[in-house]
């Protein structure tokens, strides 16, 4: 049988090696009747079509592409890592030091556990007293931290099983370290004579000689004998006893240490009684506690000028700072050497130098290094990071873009010499941002402090930090090479911080602390072989860190730009730039408002001033609704002082206490108490009421003219007047609250400095009203020209010297507005303060518009035809109504319409001209408001401005500032807002279908183009050239247009080839969409294609075949 196995076997072997015989049931002239025939002609023809199609050309759009069309780029890497070689990390050592810091409560010798491990070791690691380094896969030892109970051999420590619980051990035990794990403590023992024998030791016994004569003996009673003997005899078989303190020494069972449990009991309970000597019924919050008990005097402490820098400990960064931003994936800024041969063509660096700020573009680095490069210069300018206080950056790029004096500045400070010829490095290979970028991440090295030492986190050792990483309750140690922070958890234990910042200044500055031999290169030197180099060596050994390396100490929340960009997914909580903010939420994000929602508006609400979480209404009381309570402010004191630049004065004089001036800076201290009382049913105020405690608060007020040194100051000031510790507030001219308002019942505000003022004494002066009470008057001076005479207010013309005094009442002006003036009037010629008259005595006169004497027309340059401000003597129109005004924007990502309040406003009075120019004009540009004049709107747009591009006039041609997608969102913003105009209008005025855009009357007007009506809206106007350049530059004029034509051109859907070209182009036309405005012939004569084939091209192709024929 297996014979005939063996020979079927050999059969079938031999027939496989020959061709099969032609079967008669296939026919033979059936082409390609052999499956492997069929399957190599397959094969081949998969292969042969890649030959008959062009080859892509995106790569040419890429660096490398760049480089291989300017035979820049080596043939191969000048690293000695490719892409396919495996990681390399340093090792992971414990950071711990000789000298270790008594942390908590002092424990005595023979209760701290000490380290069982190689005791000659540690005796001269105590003797070198030097930092100790020890690692973590040592020998079978013995470690006695704070959470682990027993040693761990070799073998045991290496098993996956064990591995595993060491991983979730080593979690727990930095999550419960720093709250309430202490020491290890030892039992005391009964042999120790430490404890007992020194704490319990006898008093030692006088001996006394006592002398006995035998007659003493006499003294002594008989006692009586006993009359039997009794034995007492235990029970059998008992057996005998044994020594108690023997057994209890033999026990096993029984540990002879403890790990401490810091509970923080002991903490709370003195916290608790500290708080209760201060008051056992003071209704306040500790921390207000602790700030009355308070007894620092700030008169002691001296205010230093603020150009000399503060001497503080461990800031995160030097005085000149390189940056070099490399990479494509995870972008990596490091800290670098400040020096000219740092730089190379192929990246980006930044040059933070205090008031200057350079960013250097190579004419190689890629797009994700740009971009960043430009949001970290961002995020120092606005938020002064990094101790840089430049206004703006300065970019320095290679090509016709270059500017001398920036050039020469930069080389300046990167030390480089006049006769130095050598030219910037070029750019490497086109794979090194990706290798240098891995290798970067490997080196970097995390601890977390735990057991007085530095243990190093396995899971981020090498790798990425993440948010997620940083604890409240941690401190962690981060080593990048150049840079060592010390990163502080606001919950973190202060003896911690301490410590942790303790160890990190023994490691940073001990010697082969920045050993990097086990990595592909050295953070501290491989800025030296970036690019292309002659020289690749480099030492991967540092015996020390150089002097321009950071060694920072960081507070949560407070962290540097630099920090920040280590890692990979930190929130972006900052202000983002318009280009940025247009892109991530795109055009079709902007849509019309609601325009009866937006005529609806919000309820009325009183002004109501909130402080110490108390409502003052408009600073005399305050209703609440919700629990039918009356609050009475009652005002104790008001005091003012006028602030200096390095000194203040208090105001002597209480009649001075009304007056302002606006280059000048003061404080107020306001003392008030709050009575509360209830209403009855019948809504009267109740008889009962309840007087508060005194409260406090400080008000600093800052003129619009006052320079920055007096406005800082006056902050500071504050904060040495404040002996309450009450409650402070800043408040600038022209936007001052009822209640600061009230205190002084009528404030003068008057203009520059109080010498200037008592010499214009003898001169005509202009001040206007605003307010609609007495008690709430504001009376502001202004240029006393025609030009800022209001028809719908009432104004006084005052003369120092010759003691007149003339209200001046507007055609319009409201019953109240004139009630008020007067009143204000009959005050000044009662009293007849010295800020504004020389004389003792004063005369009223009342005007009436277009019945103005000569001495009246003269001292204001009137003109018969009053054309100088917009009069409304001849207007037919009512003005019993208030202006309305909104803020239509989208920079916050999302178009909205926000609407503006007069401060002094009244439920049943209306205001003239409750709103001013600088709220126009301080707003984050390009924006623009609505505005509703009751029969006519008004649509006011901003500017483009130049900051947000970072440029200046000579350069706005430079491609590396284009912001077209923030054009095109600028363009919808505006069309948005002319169909919400129309819509409010249609809500407003009804429905008229007979008229295009329902016969909408309202004008469009640009900023610094304002025309006369416009102005007139406003109490005072300045005019504003540097932006009226801007918006002229840009083609806009101050031609009088409707909101309802410039809404037909900004929708119209078809141009001529021609307007196209021509620039600027019309209004709403997207620049980056021209090919959508043209019809089907213009388009095929434009770009030489059919619209449906231009479609079909990439987006890369349609954007380089419209720059190619102008039209983009």
């Amino acid at each position: 049988m297996e014979k005939v196995k063996l020979e079927s076997l050999s059969l079938a072997h031999s027939l496989s090696d020959k061709p099969l015989p032609p079967s008669p049931l296939i026919p033979t002239s059936l082409e390609g009747g052999k499956v492997s025939d069929r399957l190599s002609k397959l094969k081949c023809n998969s292969e042969n079509w890649k030959q008959r199609i062009e080859q892509t050309d995106a790569k040419k759009f890429t660096v490398a592409g760049r480089l291989q069309k300017k035979a820049q780029s080596p043939v191969e890497l000048q690293f000695e890592r490719s892409a396919n070689d495996a990681a390399k990390k340093c090792p992971m050592l414990e950071v711990r030091s000789a000298n270790q810091p008594q942390l908590g409560l002092a424990k005595s010798p023979s209760m701290m556990v000490t380290s069982s491990t190689n005791s000659t070791n540690s005796s001269s690691k105590t003797a070198l007293r030097s930092l100790s380094v020890n690692p973590e896969e040592e020998g079978p030892t013995s470690l006695s931290r704070s959470n682990s109970s027993s040693s761990e051999s070799d073998g045991e420590r290496n098993s996956p099983h064990n591995a595993k619980q060491n991983k979730e051990l080593a979690n727990n035990k930095s999550a419960a370290a720093a709250t309430n794990v202490g020491a290890r403590i030892q039992v005391p023992r009964l042999d120790d004579k430490e404890t007992f024998e020194n704490f319990f030791a006898s008093k030692p016994k006088k001996e006394e000689n006592v002398v006995l004569e035998i007659s003493a003996f006499d003294d002594i009673k008989p006692t009586e004998r006993l009359v039997s003997k009794r034995h007492v005899q235990g029970p059998k078989g008992r057996r005998a006893a044994r020594n108690p303190l023997k057994s209890l020494a033999a026990r096993e069972d029984i540990s002879s240490e403890y790990t401490e449990m810091r509970s923080g009991i002991a903490e709370r309970e003195l916290r608790r009684l500290k708080l209760e000597s201060y008051g056992h019924n003071a209704n306040l919050a500790a921390e207000a506690i602790a700030g009355l008990a308070s007894i620092e005097d700030f008169k002691s402490v001296a205010l230093r000028s603020s150009s000399i820098p503060l001497q503080q400990m461990w800031l995160p960064h030097k005085p000149v700072m390189l940056l070099h931003v490399k990479g494509r994936t995870h972008v990596q800024t490091r800290l670098v050497e400040p020096v000219h041969t740092s730089l190379n063509r192929g990246d980006c660096f930044i040059l933070v130098a205090g008031s200057q700020l350079f960013r250097y573009v190579g004419s190689f680095a890629n797009v994700i290094e740009i971009s960043r490069s430009k949001k970290i210069c961002a995020a120092i300018v606005e938020n002064k990071d990094l101790g840089c206080t430049a206004s703006q950056e300065v970019i320095l790029t290679d090509g016709k873009y270059l500017k001398e004096r920036q050039w020469r500045q930069f080389w300046q400070l990167l030390g480089k010499k006049e006769d130095d010829q050598s030219d910037i490095a070029e750019c490497g290979h086109a794979d090194e941002d990706d290798v240098f970028e891995s290798s970067l991440i490997e080196t970097n090295k995390i601890y977390e402090y735990q057991d007085e030492a530095l243990i190093p986190m396995d899971k981020f050792w090498g790798c990425i930090p993440k948010v997620d990483m940083l604890d409240t309750r941690k401190v962690l140690v981060f080593d990048f090479g150049s840079e060592l922070y010390v990163w502080n958890g606001k919950n973190a234990p202060s003896d911690a911080k301490r410590a942790a910042m303790r160890l990190a200044q023994e490691h940073f500055g001990a010697e082969n602390s920045a050993d990097y031999a086990d990595c592909y290169l050295n953070p501290l030197n491989y800025v030296g072989i970036v690019g292309r180099r002659e020289n690749t060596k480099y030492a991967k050994r540092c015996a020390q860190r150089p002097e321009w390396c950071v060694l920072g100490k960081i507070s949560q929340n407070m962290e540097t730009v630099l920090f920040k960009e280590k890692f990979s997914d930190w929130p972006e909580v900052e202000r983002e730039d318009l280009e940025k903010d247009y892109l991530s939420n795109g055009v079709h994000m902007v849509r019309a408002l609601n325009g009866t929602a937006l005529h609806k508006g919000e309820p009325y609400q009183e002004p109501n001033l909130v402080l110490e979480q108390a409502n003052l209404g408009r600073g005399n009381f305050y209703y609440d609704t919700d629990t039918m309570r009356h609050f009475d402010v009652i005002t104790k004191s008001t005091d003012k002082w006028q602030i200096h630049e390095f000194n203040f004065d208090a105001a002597n004089n209480r009649d001075d206490y009304g007056h302002f001036y606006s280059a000048e800076s003061y404080i107020v201290r306001w003392i008030y108490q709050i009575s509360v009382t209830v209403r009855e049913l019948s809504g009267k105020v109740s008889n009962r009421s309840t007087v508060g405690r005194d409260r406090c608060v400080y008000f600093t007020w800052q003129g619009q003219d006052s320079s920055a040194n007096e406005k800082g100051a006056a902050a500071l000031l504050t904060v040495e007047l404040d002996k309450e510790k009450g409650a402070q507030m800043r408040v600038s001219q022209g936007d001052e609250c009822t209640a600061f308002v009230r205190l002084f019942r009528q404030m003068w505000q008057h203009r520059g400095r109080k010498e200037q003022c008592l010499e214009r004494r003898s001169e005509w002066r202009l001040y206007q009203l605003q307010g609609n009470v007495n008690e709430e008057s504001i009376i502001k001076e202004v240029v006393c020209q025609a030009s800022h005479l209001r028809s719908r207010s009432s104004m006084l013309l005052i003369h120092g010297s010759q003691g007149s005094v003339i209200v001046w009442h507007g055609s319009k002006s409201a019953p109240h507005t004139r009630n008020v003036a007067v009143g204000v009037a009959q005050d000044l010629i009662k009293t007849v303060p010295k800020d504004l008259f020389s004389v003792e005595t004063a005369n009223l006169t009342e005007v009436e518009e277009g019945s103005e004497d000569d001495q009246c027309k003269k001292a204001l340059g009137l003109q018969d035809e009053r054309n100088e401000y917009g009069s409304l003597l001849k207007a037919t129109k009512s003005f019993d109504y208030q202006l309305r005004i909104f803020n239509l924007s989208s920079t916050q990502g999302v178009f909205k319409a926000l609407e503006l309040s007069d401060p002094l406003r009244c439920q049943d009075l209306h205001s003239a001209y409750p709103f001013s120019q600088s709220q126009l004009y301080n707003a984050r540009q390009p924006t623009i408001f609505l505005l509703d004049d009751g029969d006519e709107l008004w649509l006011w747009m901003g500017w483009w401005p130049l900051e947000d591009v970072k440029i200046n006039t000579d350069e706005r041609s430079s491609p590396t500032n284009d912001n077209r997608a923030g054009v095109n969102r600028w363009i919808s913003e505006r069309r948005a807002a002319l169909e919400t105009a129309v819509d409010y209008w249609r809500a407003k005025h009804g429905e008229d279908e007979k008229e295009p855009f329902h016969g909408i009357k309202g004008q469009v007007v640009w900023a610094g183009l304002e025309p006369l009506a416009f102005k007139a809206l406003f109490p005072d106007w300045t005019e504003r050239p540097d932006v009226r350049e801007i918006n002229e530059e840009d083609g806009r004029t101050d031609a009088s247009i409707s909101i309802g034509t410039m809404l037909a051109q900004m929708t119209q859907t078809e141009y001529p080839l021609e307007i196209l070209k021509a620039r600027p182009l019309p209004e709403g036309v997207e620049p980056t969409r021209l090919e959508v405005y043209l019809n089907a012939e213009d388009f095929q004569a434009a770009l030489g294609c059919s619209r449906a084939e231009f479609e079909q091209l990439p987006i890369w192709k349609q954007t380089k075949l419209k720059k190619e024929r102008g039209l983009f």
